[in-house]
């Protein structure tokens, strides 16, 4: 199970680096100083050496581009899954071979997402791997807190001092 949450932490961070490598957000309205990049948040947050960064940015370089393919592959085919699903009278046989390649699809990617992680926390000392598991413990309960604040239970996590998504 800790396995899972951390490659489901690293596929969020993949999928989403993309659009994010080089972009900067606004951490409110009120401010006008950007945010750093993912990859630069989490250099700084592990406290990842000069070289650190330098290997996970190589294993990016490796990666992104992979898991970019993949999944434009897997959107083409689900789209043609769902034409071929909003048909009158679909062809049973070719809707399993695309449900077939959609998941061969994600196998592959879920093979990619293991091995970069693994990868990377080959790069890492103790100390920053156990910053890594705090953190997809905190991803894992991250759904909760809004509820909690929503209950008045927690304090609401303070939005100056943050950067988010648009």
């Amino acid at each position: 199970m800790k396995k899972l949450g951390l490659v489901t932490l690293f596929v969020s961070m993949l999928f989403l680096a993309p659009q994010m490598m080089g972009k900067t957000v606004p951490a409110s309205a009120n401010m006008n100083t950007p945010c750093p990049p993912p990859p630069a948040v989490v250099a700084s947050f592990l406290g990842l050496t000069p070289g650190q960064v330098q290997q996970m940015g190589a294993l990016l370089s490796q990666v992104l581009p992979t898991l970019e393919a993949l999944g434009q592959q897997s959107a083409e085919v689900q789209q043609q899954l769902d034409i071929l699903l909003s048909q009158a009278n679909p062809d049973p046989a070719r809707i399993g071979k695309l449900v077939i390649q959609v998941h061969v699809l994600q196998q592959q990617a879920a093979q990619l997402l293991e091995g970069y992680h693994s990868a990377f926390a080959g790069l890492l000392t103790p100390e920053q791997k156990q910053k890594v598991e705090g953190v997809t413990v905190a991803s894992q309960i991250q759904p909760v807190v809004g509820a909690f604040a929503a209950l008045f239970l927690v304090p609401p996590p303070p939005s100056s001092s943050t950067c988010q998504k648009q």
